[in-house]
């Protein structure tokens, strides 16, 4: 995610809507409480228990998904309907200027309910890019994406609700509110750390491949995913869903590739390394990053310990931007580059550097009614420096599109439309492979593919 974005571009993703602020009801609820129920009285059963969550990382940022259930009884059958969940957050609250974040509490819908063979229960929560549950708290004073602190759901009985357990009438449902565990969608990746020549510590995600790959594909993050505090690198690979990388359809399109995704100390744009040119919410970009050299160092050392001989960099608007940087500083280091709705102004590369330019095999990705990069200012130009330096439909591929909007059907506007995503989350067609080439058609998938083969 990136400064200068619209209250639009956070609603659902890692802020809070207005809608779901006037439904949250009571901001500020304990987290010891741990009880939750109907009102039913009598001789009826108590349950106690606990519960882990999961972490799913989704086109528009990542959600709690699922919540597994273990009781202190078995329970007879279960409904969606049984259960009330809430979830408590810290939260962007975008209906005041300010932007503050505050302690809200809002309702969870339970979209299924399934007893397991071993008696937990799991409930699958609705996630969508408009409900306020993601674990991420987005602040606009930092533009960083941090782990909610608190986070905690109440889980409890619906007042209609009618659980039993072993035949007889369960009377309250009580769920200690603070997770035993969590899962996540990128748990099967690496966290790990580098230290660098300079004294730049990365903390970094990795996933390798089970067969032989001499690949290496570099992911670097967004804004938003940068920074060291409350955070880690998981969250650069589920706030974009770059959990695509090492998933089998992409792993069996490019015949296996290991994957890094460093995480920047402060954000890829950063000059001098002490977030000087960061003012108001905007980076005054020079050109220059102070992570070229740290980052290289990195991405060298990587590539030598999984055995890779051709390395590909994609990233996205301030990572789109480290593409570029990396791609100038050492252009022929790279088998291929992908930079997406790229941060880099065109006023900041030299003719000498688009010239070195020419022979790289480079896929650009962004949408035209991108407002957080403008296109006139980066791409656009830029792209057409290169075709006057010579560079070919070969070594040159542009995805451009009007809009960026939800291609599954999951996901509505009030009128039944496609969902419509901030024109700058073009990533999203690249991490579903669904980036076409305005020229022949290629995907960005296959590019890739092209060029470590």
């Amino acid at each position: 995610m990136e400064a200068n974005m619209t209250r639009r571009a956070f609603m659902g993703t890692i802020g809070i809507t207005s809608a779901a602020l006037a439904a949250c009801g009571n901001n500020g609820a304990s987290s010891t409480s741990g009880s939750a129920g109907n009102s039913a009285t009598g001789d009826g059963t108590t349950i106690t228990g606990t519960y882990t969550r999961h972490i799913q990382g989704f086109d528009w940022g990542c959600g709690i998904d699922k919540v597994t259930l273990t009781l202190s009884a078995p329970l007879d059958a279960v409904d969606p309907s049984d259960f009330d969940v809430s979830e408590t957050k810290m939260a962007t609250d975008f209906t005041k200027d300010s932007f503050p974040i505050v302690e809200v509490t809002i309702p969870r819908i339970v979209n299924n309910a399934v007893i397991n063979d071993d008696g937990t229960v799991d409930l699958e929560l609705e996630c969508t890019p408009d409900d306020g549950d993601s674990p991420l708290t987005f602040s606009m004073i930092t533009q960083l994406n941090t782990w909610s602190n608190p986070y905690y759901l109440t889980i409890g009985m619906a007042k209609d609700a009618s659980l039993t357990s072993n035949g007889k009438a369960v009377s309250a449902l009580q769920i200690e509110t603070k997770e035993t565990d969590t899962t996540t969608s990128a748990d099967k990746w690496t966290i790990d750390v580098y230290s660098a020549a300079d004294g730049t510590n990365y903390a970094f995600a990795s996933w390798d491949p089970e067969q032989e790959s001499k690949t290496l594909v570099v992911w670097l993050h967004g804004l938003g995913e940068g920074g060291t505090a409350n955070t880690d690198p998981r969250v650069t690979i589920l706030a974009n869903k770059v959990v695509a990388l090492s998933e089998d359809d992409f792993q069996q399109k490019v015949g296996g590739a290991h994957i890094l995704a460093p995480q920047c100390p402060t954000y890829w744009m950063d000059s001098d390394g002490k977030m000087s040119n960061f003012q108001n919410g905007a980076i005054d970009e020079n050109g220059t990053s102070f992570y070229t050299a740290s980052l290289e160092e990195l991405i060298d050392a990587h590539a030598k310990k999984v055995g890779a001989e051709k390395i590909v960099l994609a990233g996205c608007s301030n990572g789109g931007f480290m593409t570029m940087i990396l791609s100038i500083s050492r252009p022929g280091a790279y088998a291929a580059v992908v930079p997406i709705c790229e941060a880099l102004k065109n006023e900041n590369i030299t003719d000498e550097q688009i010239v070195s330019l020419r022979d790289l095999p480079m896929y650009f990705v962004y949408s035209k009614d991108d407002t957080t990069v403008d296109p006139t200012l980066h791409e656009i130009p830029t792209i057409d420096r290169l075709k006057a330096a010579g560079k070919t439909d070969e070594t040159l591929h542009v995805s451009t599109t009007d809009h960026v909007v939800d291609t599954t059907g999951k996901y509505k506007d009030p009128d039944g439309n496609p969902y419509q995503y901030l024109g700058h989350w073009s990533w999203i067609y690249f991490d579903n492979n669904e980036c076409a080439c305005d020229t022949d058609g290629m995907k960005a998938w296959d590019f890739i593919t092209e060029h470590v083969k």
